[in-house]
């Protein structure tokens, strides 16, 4: 677009080959075609974002290669791969999927009130290109999914969560209970040991 070319990093930078991060093509960059990757598909340390968003990026777009979406199929199709543990947010991938459109790796087009998401011709050659990266992060998602799959651990978590805050809106939360459940969360805590 305008003659930009995207950095490594996920931003636009005016740099074309040999640019900022380095390499060629439309998310050439540092540490893989979607920017850093730290490693696999987590963004890692306390308050960073629990996927790394150059993984999410390739991931996104293997996905879209299986079969056309709407952002919020991407969205459900995510949430499916981590077994409910992660779910992305619409300001995550919409904003992506946008990006994605820009690269000409996809193209959309409206289907309603939504939009419809196909991968191109370019799409496929650089998914083809970065094949070996693609499957070594569903593997890594594949690994850390099927930890938690047994128990529905996140379903589990995010029920009790809602439920403890509703029942102190309500003020039907008694002290009592209140109490039982300080114990029942500090205990999990220390078990698991602190994160």
């Amino acid at each position: 677009m305008f003659g930009h070319k995207m950095d490594g990093c996920g931003g636009w930078s005016m740099a074309g080959k040999g640019g900022r991060g380095g390499g060629d093509g439309p998310f050439a960059g540092r540490g893989g075609p979607f920017g850093r990757h730290r490693g696999g598909p987590f963004g890692g340390g306390r308050g960073r974002r629990m996927f790394d968003p150059g993984a999410l990026r390739l991931v996104v777009l293997g996905l879209i290669a299986e079969e056309p979406r709407h952002g919020y199929d991407i969205i459900k199709a995510l949430e499916a791969k981590f077994q409910g543990a992660y779910s992305p947010s619409p300001g995550a991938i919409y904003p992506m999927l946008q990006m994605l459109e820009e690269a000409d790796l996809v193209v959309s087009e409206a289907d309603g009130n939504k939009r419809l998401y196909s991968i191109t011709d370019e799409g496929r050659a650089f998914l083809k290109q970065h094949a070996e990266e693609l499957a070594r992060v569903n593997e890594q998602i594949d690994d850390a999914s099927s930890n938690a799959s047994g128990a529905a651990l996140a379903e589990e978590a995010k029920g009790l969560v809602w439920n403890v805050f509703k029942r102190m809106r309500e003020g039907s939360l008694s002290a009592e209970q209140a109490k039982q459940v300080l114990e029942i969360l500090r205990k999990a805590r220390k078990d698991l040991g602190e994160v």
